[in-house]
């Protein structure tokens, strides 16, 4: 037998290794995970369990840092109050509603604008806005607006993230310490000779 019948010798092995650094994308996905779970909480309850009414928009907030906050109630004083330079004012919406035992009820809708109000206080037929909400008959002041997109985005993110976060962490954790074989490559030295007659 010669050296050409000799086996190969056997591929070495990569073990990834950084175990802790791994666990720790895990336990940060799970965070991430249960932060905005607990966010969706709320809106959620207050869809399953809930009241469900129209609100009807009643007046805009201007709110601006060292300045009184001005209460615009029609579209003439929000657009004489418009100005695309202003950054530091936030418009917020006011809507009413009537709970079942007759209870007028204001509330502000979750998210604030810069630039405009979310909503008209008059729609295009020259009606109020309306916008659906669901409340806590027991706590009326405790609304969701679930047609706004922006209840559902930044929670909905963080559940994504958290997921994927989580997910490839455990991936990356399991192989952590699972010895990998690498590929026999052969060196130049080892190349086979043709054989003599």
């Amino acid at each position: 037998m010669n050296d050409t019948d000799q086996p190969p010798p056997s591929p070495g092995t990569y073990t990834p290794g950084y175990s802790k650094l791994k666990a720790l994308m895990i336990l940060w996905g799970l965070l991430l995970f249960i932060l905005g779970l607990w966010q969706l909480l709320g809106p959620l309850r207050l869809i399953a369990f809930g009241e469900r009414t129209q609100a009807e928009a009643a007046y805009v907030l201007k709110t601006k840092a060292g300045f009184p906050d001005l209460i615009l109630k029609d579209d003439l004083q929000i657009q004489a109050q418009l100005d695309p330079k202003d950054r530091s004012s936030i418009y917020w919406n006011e809507f009413t509603f009537q709970t079942r035992d007759n209870r007028e009820v204001t509330v502000r809708a979750n998210v604030g604008s810069h630039a405009k109000p979310l909503y008209p206080l008059i729609d295009e037929d020259g009606l109020p806005t309306t916008d659906l909400i669901y409340y806590d008959p027991n706590h009326p002041e405790t609304v969701v607006f679930p047609m706004i997109i922006s209840t559902w985005f930044v929670p909905g993110v963080l559940v994504l993230f958290g997921l994927l976060g989580t997910m490839i962490g455990s991936v990356l954790f399991y192989w952590s310490q699972k010895p990998i074989e690498l590929p026999h490559i052969p060196s130049p030295n080892s190349t086979t000779q043709p054989l003599s007659h």
